[in-house]
């Protein structure tokens, strides 16, 4: 809650503004109309989440050194009809990374839910300007269906190695890749 001040969490909404006619469609198996782009790293967006202050903030909150990952951050849209089906993260480096995803709106009435280490499901309305954590290869996740509104969120990750596995070269194609 309250990730950014309000002066930075103004910046990203108006640049995210700018960023919105880039967005495509996206090739993820598990996401269902989802639109997104991969931001450029000399971007306000990029440089607002991968930096040594949120590499601190986060180091905190999962009780581990880590640092940012060379992963491109993404901009997603999930308009009226998308969702993101259960999946469990891959990883992308040899030590599974940690995804974050900041909201930045939310007008809908979808959840973000998961599901607890005793199979019980979990989960809710995600607030704009705050952040969900997600171990890759830990939890399994989904985003239910939008009947109403949108969301718009900024998905980044933070590493404790830049040692690579095969899925994270899979993932530089989730925009620009031959379709699925």
């Amino acid at each position: 809650r309250n990730f950014f001040g309000e002066r930075d969490y103004e910046l990203l909404l108006a640049e995210c503004g700018v960023l919105r006619a880039q967005v495509g469609a996206e090739r993820r198996a598990c996401a269902r109309q989802r639109l997104g782009m991969m931001v450029p790293a000399d971007n306000l967006v990029s440089k607002a989440f991968m930096n040594q202050r949120v590499a601190e903030r986060l180091s905190t909150l999962v009780g581990r050194a880590v640092l940012p990952a060379d992963v491109p951050v993404e901009y997603r849209i999930y308009p009226q009809g998308s969702c993101m089906d259960w999946h469990q993260d891959v990883a992308l480096y040899t030590e599974p990374q940690y995804e974050i995803v900041f909201t930045l709106l939310n007008s809908s009435d979808s959840q973000t839910q998961w599901q607890d280490p005793e199979g019980q499901r979990r989960g809710g309305w995600t607030e704009p300007n705050s952040i969900i954590v997600v171990r890759a290869e830990s939890v399994l996740h989904r985003v239910t269906p939008i009947t109403t509104g949108e969301r718009s969120i900024i998905k980044f990750v933070y590493t404790t190695t830049l040692d690579k596995t095969q899925d994270y070269y899979d993932n530089l194609l989730t925009y620009s890749g031959p379709p699925l």
